[in-house]
């Protein structure tokens, strides 16, 4: 049984480590993505062949991932619309910016700027890697505000990160960590966020994923979970640091059985006194829901007014804007 033990875990590994597992994971992703939409909304595959005839696409960095997709404002709401960069999960080894095209559609229809952020996954990255990339990209972003590729975006455009779930994670850990250098960006929303990673990896582990799952060795291994855990690292903050940190927005849905509620829960609970926090935790929303929801062009959805308002996109100020225009 040992043995048998061992080899299985050396193989789920290998496939971790080697790439083949990201590979697997993407392709099943794309097919099943397809065939969701042939079936039920076949209009919407356009979006992914020409998803915009004003989306961009820009290289900020030297790797084939560090790569930019830009989705001007399609509202009636200006140049200076609030800039969403999004980074996507993946459980820190899968995933990339095309996945998402829909989502950027959407946030662009709903009056954002939005950017969906590429970035090196595990294996080619570790945790270290990946705040590299989201900081290099922000940096990037704001340097190059109605230039180039990103003319259509105002010089005054404010800028708020998003990410989901270990995109949540990254996001979170680079603006704790670098914030002296993102005074820029103005605040980050976590959609369904690990934010423990001592706590999600006995979650990982009780589920059986734990060997397969790039959670370990994307961040540096057990020894090093505190380390890179934005809920102990928000704990580390000094008070006076309050001021020079962005607002922060947890969305979680109370459904979600691969990242339990729980964790922005504890997030919420370590930024008292130390971060200016709010959290909403949805019913009925899953893990994946959380954001696929949000590739539905026409459904009004609750919880994207919540990211609206939170950018200072209120309800009010929308329609007043649309009908000055």
């Amino acid at each position: 049984y040992q043995r048998r033990h061992m080899v299985l875990t050396q193989l789920q590994h290998g496939l971790r480590d080697s790439g083949i597992g990201r590979f697997v994971v993407n392709t099943i992703t794309y097919l099943h993505g397809f065939f969701q939409l042939a079936f039920t909304r076949v209009g919407y595959l356009s979006h992914f062949v020409r998803p915009s005839r004003h989306k961009r696409t820009v290289k900020y960095g030297t790797h084939n991932s560090h790569v930019l997709e830009v989705f001007p404002c399609e509202a009636k709401l200006g140049k200076d619309a609030p800039v969403l960069a999004f980074v996507h999960g993946g459980a820190w080894g899968s995933g990339n910016p095309y996945m998402y095209r829909l989502l950027g559609v959407r946030l662009a229809l709903e009056g954002f700027h939005c950017v969906l952020i590429g970035y090196r996954t595990y294996p080619c990255a570790d945790i270290r890697g990946q705040v590299d990339d989201v900081h290099e990209a922000l940096t990037y972003v704001y340097r190059h505000l109605s230039k180039g590729a990103l003319s259509a975006l105002g010089r005054n455009s404010p800028i708020f990160l998003a990410g989901h779930s270990s995109g949540a994670h990254v996001s979170t850990h680079t603006l704790l960590e670098r914030f002296h250098t993102l005074q820029f960006v103005q605040g980050v929303i976590g959609l369904a966020g690990p934010y423990h990673l001592s706590l999600q990896y006995a979650c990982e582990k009780a589920r059986g994923v734990h060997e397969m799952s790039p959670l370990k060795a994307a961040n540096r291994g057990e020894a090093k979970f505190d380390e890179h855990s934005p809920a102990v690292l928000a704990k580390k903050l000094e008070t006076e640091s309050q001021d020079q940190l962005p607002r922060f927005l947890l969305l979680h849905g109370l459904q979600d059985t691969t990242v339990s509620a729980s964790q922005s829960e504890l997030m919420m609970e370590a930024s008292r006194g130390k971060l200016r926090c709010q959290m909403e935790l949805l019913e009925g929303v899953t893990h994946a829901g959380i954001v696929t929801d949000l590739f539905d062009l026409e459904t009004g959805i609750s919880y994207l007014e919540t990211m609206k308002k939170f950018c200072g996109m209120g309800r009010e100020k929308m329609d007043a804007e649309s009908k000055a225009a």
